[in-house]
């Protein structure tokens, strides 16, 4: 038996769930389909967001209301592309950036940041020292469209 999921190329913990197919065994959340996660302390705007993503991709979509919360649904999921807010309580965006790409550094090259704070000069700075991907508050349906499409590839 492989050591090694096909689709991530992660190992396996013993004892995780997994798929068996015949060219080897499957992580069950591989297995499952594209995930997104979508940070926001707005309740309205991340249903939202998450709603579209869904229609749009008919993926897997969770939530998260600040980085914190995000930083504990990664540790219990794989994430394809995650959609985070600047401006948070408990843990901002950048403090959650800084933190992933410590802690799960493939993951924070599928960041897209949403905000309307970007000319801030508290997020300007960061923005340019990372790099990041960028929607501006408040983006039409098509800017998140073209979005999830050149992080996750065509529908």
């Amino acid at each position: 038996m492989d050591s090694v999921c096909p689709t991530c190329g992660q190992g396996f913990v013993e004892n995780e769930p997994r798929y068996r197919r015949p060219d080897g065994d499957v992580h069950v959340r591989c297995f499952e389909g594209p995930r997104v996660l979508v940070v926001d302390d707005d309740p309205v705007f991340r249903e939202l967001v998450s709603y579209h993503v869904k229609q749009e991709r008919a993926c897997t979509v969770d939530t998260a209301s600040n980085g914190q919360e995000a930083l504990e649904r990664i540790r219990n999921h794989v994430y394809d592309l995650v959609l985070c807010d600047l401006r948070m309580p408990e843990m901002d965006g950048p403090a959650f950036y800084r933190k992933l790409r410590g802690d799960h550094p493939r993951l924070a090259g599928r960041v897209v940041f949403m905000t309307a704070h970007a000319r801030d000069d508290e997020y300007a700075s960061f923005i340019r020292e990372v790099g990041v991907n960028l929607l501006r508050k408040p983006f039409p349906r098509g800017d998140l469209d073209a979005t999830l499409g050149r992080m996750m590839g065509p529908r």
